[in-house]
């Protein structure tokens, strides 16, 4: 079944994302990470279990694969939109909320 925060919605039977009705062009991974945060709605992800679930590798923190893979996924779901759903926990991961 579909997810959806606030305007986000996601389809992951037909591998589609929309905000405000626009369909977003993502690459299989950018919609893995997506559909991980949107399933986990409001629980903050640390960058350790961020890979272990869409890159299926463990490997420590030192890497910023989840960071780029994160600014890319902003770039396309958050900044044309104006309201930001995708946040940074300082020190600890990210989480996918909608904030008043």
């Amino acid at each position: 079944s579909n997810l959806r925060v606030a305007d986000l919605e996601l389809d992951p039977g037909r591998h589609r994302a929309y905000r405000s009705g626009q369909r977003i062009d993502l690459t299989s991974k950018e919609f893995a990470l997506l559909h991980l945060l949107m399933r986990r709605t409001g629980e903050v992800l640390t960058r350790t279990e961020i890979t272990a679930m869409v890159w299926d590798i463990n490997f420590d923190c030192d890497t910023n694969v989840v960071d780029v893979a994160i600014r890319r996924l902003r770039m396309k779901v958050d900044e044309p939109f104006g309201d930001r759903l995708i946040h940074t926990i300082r020190g600890v991961g990210y989480v996918l909320e909608a904030r008043p």
